[in-house]
């Protein structure tokens, strides 16, 4: 716990935090802009019906979080994890009187934890305005009650699983060509296999998928922490 307090303190967390505010409002931006496409165009509806519904429309506030939030916990692993093992900061960082491990545990867990409350804050903070503007001035067609909001918490805690792998593989993809935006392309590529199979094969092929990123990320982290057992060679 000592360790992640110090990367609490050794990281500017203002940009991070900012960014983890921005996405939720952003998604719900974009969920209003939709819900209110078919009173523009009704024909939307007659080529796209799911369109019309709330499900489809919490689908997507999602699908956008897990977005936002996979790619600002790449980035913010690129920084904490990746910056600290290049030819700058790789003599200070073998120089602290701790395990290597342990030092690399707390900065992968600091980030993981940042990222993982922030999406499940934010799909909840988002689902929760959307539910409110709602009650307020409906613009969907479709029933809604509060038990469609806590339907979505195991959707959210799938979010929570995936922005943990996705970043924890894209770091390791980024690290593996010292290249950070390539870590980033990587979140974004990764983020669009479930973001496809969820409006195709439901959340059933999500959870499948979530299992398997799950898995290669616990591989991941094996294999970071060998390369930087090497490093200390």
């Amino acid at each position: 716990m000592k360790l992640i307090q110090l990367e609490m303190k050794k990281i500017a967390l203002t940009p991070y935090l900012l960014a983890s505010v921005l996405i939720p409002l952003v998604t719900l931006a974009m969920i209003n802009l939709l819900a209110y496409a078919p009173q523009i165009d009704p024909s939307i509806l007659v080529t796209d019906p799911e369109m019309g519904t709330y499900k489809f429309l919490y689908i997507l506030s999602f699908i956008i979080n897990v977005a936002g939030f996979s790619c600002l916990g790449t980035a913010m692993l690129g920084k904490v994890v990746m910056e600290s093992y290049n030819d700058n900061y790789l003599y200070l960082t073998l120089s602290y009187p701790v395990a290597r491990k342990k030092i690399l545990r707390a900065k992968i867990i600091f980030c993981e934890l940042f990222c993982g409350i922030g999406v499940f804050i934010g799909i909840l903070l988002t689902n929760s305005l959307f539910f409110v503007s709602e009650s307020v001035f409906s613009v969907v067609n479709d029933s809604l009650s509060f038990a469609t909001i806590m339907g979505q918490l195991p959707l959210m805690i799938v979010a929570v699983i995936l922005v943990t792998s996705i970043s924890l593989i894209s770091l390791a993809i980024g690290w593996w060509r010292n290249s950070l935006a390539l870590a980033i392309v990587s979140a974004v590529v990764f983020c669009s296999i479930p973001s496809n199979l969820v409006t195709v094969g439901g959340v059933q092929v999500v959870l499948a998928i979530t299992v398997i990123l799950l898995v290669a990320s616990m591989l991941v982290v094996l294999l970071i922490t060998k390369k930087v057992s090497r490093l200390e060679a």
